[in-house]
Parts: C-alpha cells; structure tokens; sequence
C-alpha cells in the first residue's frame, strides 16, 4: 500500500525542490487537499497483442496471452481484493473488474516501487500489492496519436520530464516506456499501464524495446535519473516523426531531419551517452526553451499638459518608458521600464528631481537573469532607490523632490515599484483596479475611517505625500511598495487585452475612476487614452500638472 511513513526534513527539502519546478501536490504523491471518488469507468480497450519476442522480459515472465492463472470470467481473491478477470491488456497485465471498478492487474509482480509514489497524478491508483500481484484502478481514455505538431508533442513529453525528476527524488529511474500506455483520459495525460523502474545504481534486468532501450540498459549497467530522460528523447521522436527510432539509436542525420529549430539539438542531448546526458531538471529546462510563447505585442500611449493654474509655470511631472528585445541561447525577452513621477519643491527643482529620476529608472542594463519574480520584484524596487539617489544628486542640495511610481515587464509578467501619490491601474474587461497605494496624508485618513473617500476628492490637504525620493540618503526597508502590499504577490502576468495605466495625481484627483474606466474602453489606442485622460483633467480644471502613460497587451 502507498507508503506512510513521517515525512522527515529530506522529504521537507525534496517537496520544496519539486513545488519549485511548478509540480503539484499530486505530482509529488502527496495526497490532494480533497478526495474525489472515482467516477464508473469504461474498461480500456485493449490494444493489439503484442508480437512474440518484442519484450525480452516475455522470456522470463508468464506470457500474459497464455497465462492460466487468470482466465477470462474467473474469479480471484487477493488478501482483501476480489475481482473477475478480463482479457489480456499490455506487458503482461490483464484487465478486471470488482463491482464497478475497472482494475489493471498482473500476478507476481513486484509492487514496492509502485507503492511508494502516492497518488501521482499520471500513474493509476494503486489498489493492491502483495504476494499474489499487483492490481490498479483503470481509467478509460485515448491511445495518443503521431505524429503531432511540436505544441501537442511536448504537451505529452513535459508531465513525464516532471515524472522523471519526481522519480529521481524518489530514489527511483525510469527504465522503460510503452508509448501506447500514454492516454488522455478526462483528469489529462495517464500511463497505463505503469511504466518500468528501478532503485538508482541498480541494474535494470533484461530489457528490450526498439527504439526505446537506453545504451546503459544495454549494456546491464547500473541505471541513474538519465534513463529515463533518453525515454524523454525517444518518445519526442516518435511524437513528432511518427516513427520510432532505428535499432542502432539516433545519429546527426536522422535527427536533422526534424524540421523544427532547435528540436534536432535538444533530442541529440536527450539522447546523448549517459555522461553527456542532461539531468532530469536539465531535461526539463531543455523542453520548456522549445514551448516558449511569442513574445507579447505591447501598444505605449502618453501625453501629459502643465495644466491652467496661473501660478505653476513648469510641468514638474515626468516620464518615461524603455521597451528593450534581448536575445541570448535563441530565447528572446522583451523587457519594458515605464515610469510617470511628480516633482515638488517649485520651479528648478521639482522638474529636475522628477526628470532625474525617471531617467535613472530606465537607465542600465538589466541583470540576469531574472526568470523568478521575487528576483524581478526587487530589481524594480533597486531602480526606484536608483532614481532617488539620481534626483538626491540632481537636487544638489536644493529643497525638493519627488514621487514615482514604476513598472518592470519581463516577457508578460511585470512587477511594481511605488513611493509618494502617482497611480498605478490595471484595466480588463472593464474593470479598473488600483495596484498601488498612496503615500500621502489624505490616504491615511481614509484608512483610518477618519474621512470617507468622497471628501478625501476635495481635502484642502490631499497633496501632501508621506513619502518622497530625493532627501533620503539611505534606502529603508519597507520604504518602496511592491504587489506584494496590493495583490500579496511580487509579480503578475499581463493578459492580452490588459492595460497598465500609470498617472500623477493631476490626472486621478480630477479624473474619477469611473470616468477613467469610460475613458479606456471608448478610446481606440493607447495615445488617444493618455490624450483623453490628460483632456479629462484640463475640462475638470486642471490645477494641478497632468501625466498619463497607458500601456496595453495585444496579444
């Protein structure tokens, strides 16, 4: 039965590793947060028998055809296990039934190995194990078909990469896969039956498949985690050429003749001799550069106006954006830095503080890499302290400074970086959302419950700000906000059809979100948004400057 042991801090560390590959609960043989009772299932169909001398293990196991033991109709008990045996299904199991459970079972096999995965998610259940055999519970599904696009292949070959690297944890190589034991069944990709292991740093035994035998299996020799990922290389050949590899294993030629860039080279690492073979958490790395997603289209809009009041006769707001394509290994980023900030201290050193800090906060090269969001998150919040220490240097010890509020897209996940009363939305759909939170004195009544968000619109003190950038010589913790305050992440992803919107408070403390909202979904572009939303301040009297630069995901 699966395995109960007290989880100890090696299995605490293995979790850990496995969750950050993006496995599941189930991936792991923990057990799901809620148990679903099986639904009644179809018997599989079983496929074609295999031809005599395909597996060389049929010359030292009962032949599943001939096997006496468990005719059709007949009925067996194993410990508390009763079922009716059925036909003959593949490697040797048979199908059967108890009541209305449709089992996979196969006498005198060994299941400890199989016992302690849990409840994988691509693994049938485990019902019984014991001196008799072993017996799982079937699910119906459909055999997957070849060939397939390179999408539809690696949407197979990805869950078994994890499988592998699970297995690896486990203590465990995979030495063996029927590629007509792969289903999609309605819970996804299934194998069944199961496929063949071994404890690492044992010999596998007498194993033979075309096109899916490892040299090392070949040759008896002790099995590590790499078996399993030259069945990751086969089985990629075979779902993309509709045929299995040659007896004598691949070559440069064969491979080539995969018309997809960048797949000849990674099958010839998947299929490489054992030292040259990557590890399974390589393996996965390898197969996730093939499905990278094309690259988002971005759409930028600003505009921004001094405003009418008589007596600001500088613009003191600022922005900018930076969209960047970076190509390294053939994997292209796209990288945008936009930012708005509202200068303060009056003429000669608002504008310049606020200039000197945008410019600063698009400024430099991005490290790398930066595929975690936390690492992304913070790399935000170090160019917000860069633009202080810019707008601290360009102030030059002039009264003054600066609020900002920042992006940091990377592919389509983007985090924020926020200090002072500049706003930062998200749009989509129709529905507008604050990611930031103001720093000012009027926001800190409000969430007090000392004044209500309505007479917050028209305090006499609602520019005031709490913080600034420019007069800190030190960065402080907690200083700069993230979406960690707002949405208790350090980073989204920007759906195509999203809009970013990042405005000073000239434009949001006229312009009420509702109308902001109306004002998104009537314009055609992001230019004519940023135009329309700085109009919207202008005809609400505009006292103050007005920036908008509005951001929108095409695709």
């Amino acid at each position: 039965m699966p395995d109960e042991r007290p989880v100890d801090e090696q299995d605490t560390q293995e979790i850990l590793q496995a969750e950050a590959e993006g496995m599941t609960h189930a991936d792991m043989g923990l057990p799901p947060e809620e148990e679903v009772a099986p639904a009644a299932m179809e018997p599989p169909t079983p496929p074609p028998a295999a031809p005599e001398g395909e597996f060389l293990e049929e010359t030292i196991l009962p032949s599943t055809v001939e096997n006496h033991e468990l005719r059709p109709g007949s009925t067996h008990t194993w410990g508390s296990l009763t079922f009716t045996a059925g036909s003959a299904y593949l490697g040797g199991w048979i199908t059967a039934s108890q009541r209305e459970t449709r089992l996979l079972v196969k006498p005198r096999q060994e299941g400890s190995l199989l016992a302690g995965l849990g409840n994988h998610r691509l693994l049938p259940r485990l019902v019984y194990t014991g001196p008799e055999g072993v017996a799982l519970e079937a699910s119906e599904g459909d055999p997957i078909g070849q060939p397939l696009s390179l999408s539809q292949a690696l949407e197979v070959v990805q869950p078994l990469a994890q499988l592998v690297y699970f297995l690896e944890l486990k203590g465990l190589a995979l030495v063996d896969l029927e590629p007509r034991a792969l289903l999609r069944t309605p819970q996804g990709l299934g194998l069944l039956p199961p496929p063949r292991l071994a404890r690492l740093g044992e010999r596998a035994g007498l194993i033979w498949r075309e096109g899916y035998t490892p040299p090392e299996i070949l040759a008896e020799a002790a099995v590590n985690a790499k078996t399993g990922v030259y069945l990751l290389g086969a089985l990629l050949f075979e779902l993309l050429s509709g045929t299995a590899l040659p007896a004598e294993g691949p070559s440069p030629l064969l491979l080539s003749g995969i018309p997809l860039a960048g797949v000849p080279q990674v099958l010839n690492q998947l299929l490489a001799s054992v030292k040259e073979r990557p590890t399974p958490q390589q393996a996965i790395a390898l197969l996730k550069g093939l499905s990278r997603s094309p690259d988002p289209v971005l759409e930028l809009g600003a505009a921004t106006s001094v405003g009418l009041n008589p007596t600001r006769p500088v613009n003191e707001d600022s922005y900018s954006y930076r969209l960047e394509r970076f190509q390294s290994h053939g994997n292209p980023t796209l990288w945008l830095r936009a930012c708005v900030s509202d200068g303060m201290g009056g003429m000669a050193a608002g504008e310049v503080a606020s200039q000197a800090a945008v410019e600063a906060f698009v400024a430099g090269s991005p490290p790398h890499p930066l595929d975690d969001p936390k690492a992304q998150a913070d790399w935000a919040i170090r160019l917000v302290w860069d633009s202080n220490q810019a707008a601290l240097d360009a102030l030059a010890g002039r009264d003054g400074g600066c609020t900002l509020t920042g992006v940091l897209l990377v592919g389509t996940r983007y985090a924020l970086a926020h200090v002072g009363d500049c706003r930062a939305y998200r749009w989509i759909r129709g529905s507008l959302e604050q990611l930031s939170q103001d720093h000012s004195l009027v926001a800190s009544l409000v969430a007090s419950g000392m004044i209500t968000p309505e007479e917050a619109q028209h305090h006499p003190d609602r520019n005031q700000v709490l913080r600034s950038l420019g007069n800190l010589r030190q960065p402080q913790p907690d200083y700069v906000i993230s979406l960690e305050t707002t949405l208790g992440t350090p980073a989204a992803h920007l759906e195509a059809g999203e809009t970013l919107l990042l405005v000073s408070d000239g434009v949001w403390g006229e312009v009420s979100d509702p109308q902001i909202a109306a004002i998104l979904t009537r314009t055609s572009s992001p230019q004519a948004a940023a135009e329309a939303l700085v109009q919207a301040a202008l005809d609400a009297g505009a006292p103050d400057n007005a920036t908008a630069l509005v951001i929108v995901r095409r695709a």
